[in-house]
C-alpha cells in the first residue's frame, strides 16, 4: 500500500494465509499474500488513500484508510484494518480455521 513491508524472517512460513480484519476485529477475508490482503482492502472499502500503515508486530499491520465520498458527496469515510498472518491470529484469540465472516 504505502511502503513495501519488511523482508521476511525465519519465523515466518511462505504458505501462512494472511486474515483481514475490520476495526471491530471482525475476520473479512482471507488472502495467500500480503500484496492481495492490501488489494482486498482497497477494493472493499474503495479507497482513495492510505493515510497511515504501521507494523503491529511481525507479519501484523494496521492500516487507516479512507474510502472515496458515498453518491450523496459526503466527507470521505475512514476505515481501520489490520492485515497479518495466521501465527498472529492465534495471538489475537481468534480461530484460524474458521471461515471469514465476508468472504
Amino acid at each position: 500500500m504505502s511502503t513495501a513491508p519488511p523482508p521476511g524472517t525465519s519465523s515466518e512460513r511462505p504458505g501462512d494465509p494472511w486474515y483481514v480484519y475490520d476495526r471491530h476485529q471482525n475476520l473479512m477475508h482471507v488472502a495467500m499474500t500480503l500484496d492481495e490482503a492490501e488489494a482486498w482492502a482497497i477494493q472493499h472499502w474503495d479507497v482513495v488513500e492510505v493515510a497511515d500503515r504501521e507494523q503491529v508486530e511481525e507479519n501484523d499491520y494496521w492500516y487507516l484508510l479512507f474510502a472515496a465520498p458515498d453518491e450523496t458527496g459526503s466527507a470521505s469515510r475512514d476505515y481501520h484494518a489490520r492485515i497479518t498472518r495466521r501465527d498472529q491470529v492465534i495471538a489475537m484469540g481468534l480461530n484460524p480455521d474458521s471461515p471469514p465472516r465476508f468472504a
